[in-house]
């Protein structure tokens, strides 16, 4: 990397994301963590406990607020680059300069274990991996990858854009909106959990004869599941990001840019509205409904629908507030117990007099 910071002033003051640039134009080498930094290296700063390090290391190039820049002052050898979100800047210039090439592959083009369905029209700027399987039907979009073991099944399509890391399985018919990145081992559209119990509690499997919808920029974590529906589909709205080793049920709709943590289980024909936060191991009840804007903490276990927004923890889920007051008083449980059952005896020995 050879990047100097009015360069990147340039290229991003007309976004908003970079409004100013102040002090020296020193080239840049590399992106670094703050406690790593030397001259030559960008570093991003949110808070002001950090600028010792900056005046004493002094890296090349500092990304930072108004207020912390004008805190830091003129630091010899060191550019200011003011940002109004400085978290907001730190993903955009990573994905511009610092970003993984997943189209930069040690083989060819098109690998030649990989086995294509001949009725699939492989665009000319698609990579696919090593050991990928194409089932017939299947549209790509232009600038798909497909990394190593990528199973995508009859009938499936990827959109434009679409990076599906190694290991993945798209089931057949399901959908890949543009611009979505499955992580290593994601299944999407495996079959729900659905069975049904004869007089002898033997279970039958029901079909899950749906699909999966995943809309554009979504981001799916590692050895996430994602069930096709019963009937008609599974829905991740554009904008979504689930984590890793996440569960989502058949018939699900996670709304558009929502937030799933690690180890969050969602059941059967729930709904998420837009802008959902849940906290890790988040888990709901079938047929849930939770609005717009609502932040699950805590462990959340939602046993009954939410209808307004606002801040819930716990299990069963209850509002944050009186969540933390339940919490303050959960240590003493044992102690009042004792209280009450002795109040409890006094009062019976003064019924008794």
């Amino acid at each position: 990397m050879n990047l100097l910071p009015s360069e990147i002033f340039q290229r991003f003051q007309n976004q908003g994301l970079i409004v100013g640039h102040l002090g020296s134009d020193a080239p840049i080498r590399r992106f670094a963590p703050i406690e790593e930094c030397e001259p030559g290296d960008l570093v991003f700063v949110d808070h002001a406990k950090h600028l010792g390090r900056v005046r004493e290391q002094k890296p090349s190039a500092v990304v930072t607020t108004e207020a912390i820049a004008t805190e830091l002052g003129e630091t010899e050898g060191v550019a200011l680059l003011i940002a109004p979100n400085v978290r907001l800047a730190i993903a955009i210039l990573k994905q511009t300069y610092a970003d993984r090439d997943v189209r930069d592959v040690e083989w060819p083009r098109i690998h030649p274990s990989a086995v294509i369905h001949e009725s699939v029209v492989v665009p000319e700027d698609a990579i696919i991996g090593p050991g990928v399987v194409v089932g017939a039907g299947v549209s790509l979009g232009s600038r798909v990858v497909l990394m190593a073991n990528v199973v995508v099944e009859k009938g499936a399509s990827i959109g434009v854009g679409a990076v599906l890391h190694p290991g993945c399985v798209v089931g057949y018919d399901c959908e890949i909106g543009a611009d979505t990145i499955l992580k290593a081992g994601c299944v999407i559209g495996s079959e729900g959990f659905g069975f049904a119990q004869d007089e002898r509690r033997r279970n039958h499997r029901i079909p899950h004869t749906g699909k999966v919808v995943v809309e554009d920029r979504v981001v799916i974590g590692a050895n996430t599941n994602i069930d096709r529906a019963t009937y008609g589909a599974t829905f991740i709205r554009s904008g979504a990001v689930i984590d890793a080793m996440c569960h989502i049920g058949h018939n699900v709709e996670i709304g558009e840019d929502c937030i799933l943590c690690a180890h969050t289980g969602i059941s059967g024909s729930t709904r998420f509205g837009k802008r959902v936060i849940a906290s890790g191991q988040t888990g709901t009840l079938d047929h849930i409904t939770v609005a717009d804007d609502v932040v699950l903490l805590h462990r959340a276990g939602l046993h009954n629908s939410i209808k307004q927004p606002g801040m819930y923890a716990g299990g069963p889920a209850q509002p944050l507030q009186q969540y933390l007051k339940n919490m303050a008083v959960f240590p003493r449980l044992h102690e009042m117990w004792t209280r009450l059952k002795s109040l409890e005896r006094k009062i019976a020995e003064l019924a008794n007099r």
